[in-house]
C-alpha cells in the first residue's frame, strides 16, 4: 500500500525526480545495482551481452520509477526490461536467475534511496519520511515488475519450445515423406543419428483427462532408450495424447526388455507400440510405418496389451482389412481352442509362447514358469484338439491364436 505524502514531499520528489533522470545520476544508479547482481550472478557476469542487455534494463526501470514517483502509480513494464526476461529465457536459464536479479537489486535500491536520504538538509522533508515514502512505492513498482517478467519468461520459453517443436516435428514429417534430405544436416539438426540402427515407438495414454500425460509419455520414452541401452530418443508429439519417437542404436537392439515396462505402462495408463528395428533412414520410415500398423491393432482389441511389437501382429496387420475372412479362418483352423474356458485361455497362451520361442519346450517353459512337462502335457492336448501336429500349419495356427489374444474368440 502507498505511503501517503505531504505536499512539501511531493515538492520535494519532484525536484529530486527531475534530477534523477539525468544521465549522470541515472548512470551512478546503474552501476549500484547492476555490480551487486554481476558480482551475485555468475550467469550474467560470464555473458558480457547479458550484462549490456542487464545495464539497459536497470536503467530503464529507474527512469519509468522516477517518472512516475509523484504520480498516482501506474505500473507499466518497460521493453529492455521485459529484453531481459527473454534473454535470459533464449539462454536457457532458469527463471531462479531472473529472480536472484531482482532479489539483488532490491537490497542496492534500498541503499540507494538511503544515501540520497542521508544527504538531506533542514529545508528538506524529514529523512524518514522521505525514505519510507521512496521504498514503499519502490517495492511496489519492483513487485509488479517480478510479476511482469515471470509472465514474460514463460510467454518467451514456450515461444521457442513450440517453435524447436515446430522445426523438428517439420524436418521428421520431411524423412517420413522421403522428400531429399542432407543426412548429416538432418542428424545434427535432430541431435539423432539417423545412419544408426532405428527403432520405432508410438506412445499414447488412455485416460483422455492426465493432466500429466506428456511427462508420462517422455519418461516412458526415456526409460525406452535406457532399456537399449541408448542416449535420449528423439520425440515428436503427434497429438494431444500419443507421441512419436525413435531410438537409435550402433548396432541391432533387442527389444525384449521393453516388456519390463509394462507394470509401469499399465499404472500409468500408457500404450506403446513398436516396428521392427532397422539400419538408417529407411529404418527410420519402415519403423514408424509399423509403429502405425501395430498401433492400430491395438486400438481396435478387445484385449489390447500394454506392449503391441510389430513382428508379434505382422500377420493381423496384413489381414486387417478383412476381419470377416480373418474370423472364418480362425475358426477353421483352432475352433477347438476358441472358447472362453480358462484352461483353453492356457492352452492358447502355451501354443503362442511356443512358436514364440522357436518351438523350445525349455525357454518356454521358462517364460511361463512352469515345468517342462507342463509345456509338453499342454502342447499334446492342444494337438488332439486341433487334430494335427503343431508343425502342421503352423502359419495359419499362429496368426490364429495372436488374432485371439487380442480380439478375443471370435463366435462360434
Amino acid at each position: 500500500m502507498a505511503v501517503p505524502a505531504s505536499p512539501d514531499l511531493l515538492a520535494w520528489m519532484r525536484g529530486f525526480a527531475e534530477e534523477a533522470v539525468t544521465d549522470e545520476v541515472t548512470a551512478a544508479f546503474v552501476r549500484k545495482v547492476d555490480d551487486r547482481v554481476v558480482d551475485q550472478i555468475p550467469t550474467i557476469a560470464a555473458d558480457p551481452m547479458l550484462t549490456e542487455i542487464l545495464h539497459g534494463s536497470t536503467r530503464s526501470q529507474w527512469r519509468s520509477f522516477v517518472t512516475n514517483l509523484t504520480s498516482e502509480h501506474q505500473f507499466a513494464l518497460p521493453g529492455p526490461a521485459a529484453d531481459l526476461a527473454r534473454s535470459l529465457a533464449r539462454r536457457g536459464a532458469d527463471l531462479g536467475v531472473l529472480l536472484k536479479v531482482y532479489r539483488a537489486a532490491h537490497h542496492s535500491v534500498f541503499a540507494f534511496f538511503t544515501e540520497v536520504t542521508d544527504t538531506l538538509d533542514e529545508s528538506a522533508p524529514p529523512r524518514d519520511e522521505a525514505l519510507k515514502y521512496m521504498w514503499s512505492r519502490a517495492e511496489q513498482w519492483m513487485n509488479d515488475s517480478v510479476e511482469a517478467l515471470i509472465e514474460t519468461f514463460y510467454e518467451e520459453r514456450q515461444q521457442l519450445l513450440e517453435g524447436a517443436l515446430l522445426r523438428r516435428t517439420r524436418l521428421v514429417e520431411d524423412i517420413l515423406r522421403g522428400s531429399p534430405a542432407n543426412i548429416d544436416q538432418a542428424s545434427n539438426e535432430l541431435a539423432h543419428p539417423l545412419t544408426h540402427w532405428q527403432s520405432a515407438f508410438i506412445a499414447w495414454t488412455v485416460d483422455p483427462d492426465a493432466a500429466d500425460a506428456t511427462n508420462r509419455v517422455l519418461h516412458i520414452a526415456n526409460r525406452v532408450a535406457r532399456e537399449l541401452n541408448a542416449p535420449r530418443p528423439l520425440t515428436v508429439m503427434a497429438g494431444s495424447r500419443d507421441w512419436w519417437f525413435w531410438v537409435a542404436t550402433p548396432s541391432r537392439p533387442e527389444l525384449g526388455s521393453i516388456a519390463d515396462l509394462e507394470a509401469d505402462l499399465d499404472k500409468w495408463q500408457i500404450h506403446l507400440s513398436s516396428g521392427s528395428p532397422s539400419p538408417g533412414v529407411q529404418g527410420f520410415r519402415a519403423g514408424h510405418a509399423e509403429a502405425k500398423a501395430a498401433q492400430k491393432v491395438s486400438l481396435s482389441a478387445v484385449i489390447p496389451r500394454a506392449v503391441t511389437e510389430f513382428a508379434d501382429v505382422e500377420l493381423l496387420c496384413l489381414v486387417a482389412d478383412s476381419p470377416e475372412m480373418t474370423q472364418r479362418m480362425v475358426l477353421r483352423e483352432v475352433g477347438g481352442l476358441c472358447g472362453t474356458d480358462k484352461n483353453l485361455a492356457q492352452l492358447r497362451d502355451t501354443v503362442l509362447t511356443y512358436f514364440s520361442n522357436s518351438h523350445n519346450v525349455e525357454a518356454t517353459a521358462e517364460q511361463l514358469f512352469v515345468h517342462k512337462n507342463t509345456v509338453r502335457y499342454r502342447l499334446t492336448r492342444a494337438e488332439k484338439i486341433l487334430g494335427h501336429p503343431l508343425t502342421d500349419r503352423t502359419a495359419k495356427v499362429e496368426l490364429a491364436l495372436r488374432y485371439i489374444a487380442l480380439f478375443g474368440p471370435p463366435k462360434l
